[in-house]
């Protein structure tokens, strides 16, 4: 299935390496210097798994990696999938923009 995937979302495989298309790709070695922080979600068991933790040692190194978390026992889609996973994941998201965009929530902890 990744494979009718990558030709329905990118055709042509030269453009795959674009990073604007996966920032996660190998090929992509652009300085991250400065980039926003960041939140990554991985899924234990995602085809893309590794992608996500290499980004998200990208965003380490260019320190703008503020959380890294590996949903455990998930699959790419979990969410549609396990609604206790999803919430848990969503809750995380959401404490994560809050802190990002109130400076007293960041403060709070």
């Amino acid at each position: 299935m990744a494979d009718i995937f990558d030709n329905a979302y990118v055709p042509d495989p030269h453009d795959r390496r674009d990073r604007l298309v996966s920032p996660a790709s190998p090929a992509d070695t652009t300085d991250l210097t400065g980039i926003a922080p960041a939140l990554v979600l991985t899924a234990e068991f995602d085809l893309l798994r590794a992608e996500g933790k290499r980004y998200a040692e990208r965003l380490r190194k260019a320190g703008a990696l503020v959380e890294h978390h590996d949903i455990p026992g998930a699959d790419h889609g979990y969410d549609n999938q396990d609604a206790d996973k999803a919430r848990q994941s969503y809750a995380r998201i959401a404490r994560h923009v809050r802190q990002a965009t109130d400076p007293k929530t960041a403060e709070a902890g």
